[in-house]
């Protein structure tokens, strides 16, 4: 390994073969940019990348020092509840009203189911005193933890990036991939008589199969430590170490089951498609996707959580309606375990034209009021009726054509190739190499900014969708929820302003609670 340029790894192809660079390798009238400088500049756009978001993450981490609870969100959660406590006093009035004239027809009722009558009672009143408490001393009563839980996972989060990075610098640096590749082959060779000639296809998936090992072994660690140390410390986790590695390797087989045939069939397209190919494996790559977005919810997801209808009552008559309503297609509506694996909650919906379905966690039905959970789904919903969601799939698969477009301008590129170790003239380049090094090198600086544009468009629709709650008239109940869900889930009350613009996907709660209350104003 040489640290002047161009470097180059330590171990390459003609190193591990006992050759030495032919002449033609190293041609001076053969001078090219791209291989020249391609690996110090994989390095550099890392080390750039990786102190910019370090830096962001340093700034993330001193707002978690904060001990006083941010201004802002005290007086935008302080007007929510202004505007509740007047909302209470008009509904008290009308309950005043009312009463004296529903007591008489009650009173011939009484004697024949008075235990029942009663305990009902006690519910609805217990249900209406939590509903109708106060947001801000809920939230402030949860500041320091939410702030000691954000401050774990952001020291978490730097600590890992930085492992990260010394981790793919030094794999550069040593030749990992052609040595990993090199070992593929000689596996596959020793066993089962396989050479990258003739069955390239199938030293590919040994060669992903060893990748996906390496990465779980590596990653482990971290994943012990964040799940049975921090999530545990916080009161989220509820997985057992049994469950935690029963699910790695459920993870792992479906890896096989489904990673591998998707392999093998892209590699055999882009062999066979000629110069066309990305026209043909963006077809492709349409169909599988389509093919995973139906069969993870109803085959994939069940072998990890148990979905179990919602049972009949108010809240399931109430989401019925509100989906007719917006006349969104709801064919099931069911209850995951989410408590089986963490405390955190959530709800989404999946499926196809007229076959649609809703899914919510336990801990959500636990956390939040029936009402405050119509208004989450009503949020949700709105994303489907402003097309967010069919336009994110939209995007989705014109990025996966432009990446494969220009990927398949890039294919030739033999000199980017030899640059990474690839130098044995002798011997093919494989499609999946050629593949890893487009994507982490080339495409690279084009994935980190369609990234932040997609966090950036990710956000102005989440807007939209509160916009969209707000004008069916649940902005009270959204802004309640949120908060419920904010508070149990320990969200961050106080974040940077760049970390959040640059990593968030949700605007802060603060921002949407504003953003809602001016909605309110404006339609008032």
């Amino acid at each position: 390994m040489t640290f002047s340029l161009p470097l180059t790894p330590q171990y390459t192809q003609l190193s591990g073969a006992g050759k030495t660079p032919s002449a033609t390798t190293n041609n001076d009238n053969d001078f090219s940019a791209l291989g020249y400088y391609a690996v110090f500049a994989t390095i550099a756009f890392t080390l750039v990348v990786f102190l910019f978001e370090a830096y962001l993450d340093f700034r993330q981490r001193s707002s978690y020092y904060k001990t006083e609870f941010p201004s802002e969100l005290s007086k935008t959660v302080g007007n929510i509840d202004a505007e509740r406590e007047k909302e209470l006093k008009e509904q008290s009035k009308e309950v005043d009203d009312d009463g004296k004239k529903k007591e008489e027809e009650n009173d011939g009722d009484k004697a024949a189911g008075d235990g029942k009558t009663k305990q009902d009672d006690i519910n609805k009143n217990k249900e209406s005193l939590d509903k109708n408490k106060p947001l801000l001393p809920q939230l402030q009563s949860k500041f320091s933890k939410a702030q000691s839980y954000g401050l774990d996972k952001i020291t978490f989060s730097i600590i890992s990036s930085t492992y990260n990075l010394f981790e793919e610098i030094i794999f550069l640096l040593c030749g990992y991939i052609p040595y990993c590749w090199d070992l593929s082959c000689h596996v596959g060779k020793a066993y089962f008589g396989w050479n990258e000639n003739d069955n390239e296809i199938k030293i590919s998936l040994i060669f992903m199969a060893v990748n996906a090992i390496i990465g779980t072994i590596t990653s482990l660690p971290f994943e012990l430590y964040s799940t049975f140390r921090i999530e545990k410390k916080h009161g989220f986790n509820k997985q057992t170490p049994q469950l935690f590695f029963t699910d790695k390797i459920k993870g792992l087989l479906l890896t096989c089951v489904f990673g591998g045939p998707f392999v093998a069939l892209l590699l055999k397209i882009i062999k066979m498609g000629g110069e066309s190919f990305y026209i043909y494996v963006w077809a492709f790559t349409f169909v599988f996707s389509v093919f995973m977005m139906t069969i993870v919810p109803v085959v994939i997801m069940p072998l990890f959580n148990k979905y179990e209808p919602l049972p009949e009552g108010s809240l399931k008559e109430q989401i019925y309606e509100l989906a007719g309503r917006l006349e969104f297609p709801l064919t099931k509506l069911f209850v995951m375990d989410g408590s089986k694996r963490s405390s955190h909650s959530n709800a989404f919906m999946f499926g196809f034209f007229k076959n649609k379905r809703i899914v919510l966690f336990d801990t959500l039905m636990e956390q939040v009021h029936d009402d405050q959970i119509l208004a989450i789904l009503e949020h949700e919903l709105g994303h489907w009726k402003m097309g967010h969601t069919v336009t994110n799939f939209v995007i989705s698969q014109l990025y996966t054509g432009a990446s494969f477009y220009c990927f398949s301008l890039c294919f030739n590129s033999h000199e980017l190739y030899r640059a990474f170790g690839f130098n044995d003239e002798s011997r093919p380049v494989p499609t999946i190499i050629a593949l890893l090094l487009f994507f982490q090198t080339i495409w690279a600086p084009i994935d980190k900014a369609l990234s932040y544009i997609m966090t950036v468009f990710s956000r102005k629709c989440e807007f939209e969708a509160d916009k969209f709650s707000v004008d069916l008239g649940m902005s009270q109940k959204l802004q309640s929820g949120l908060c419920k869900i904010h508070l149990e889930n320990l969200g961050a009350m106080c974040p940077d302003p760049w970390y959040s613009t640059y990593h968030y996907s949700h605007p802060p709660l603060v921002e949407r609670l504003s953003a809602m209350m001016a909605f309110d104003k404006k339609s008032k």
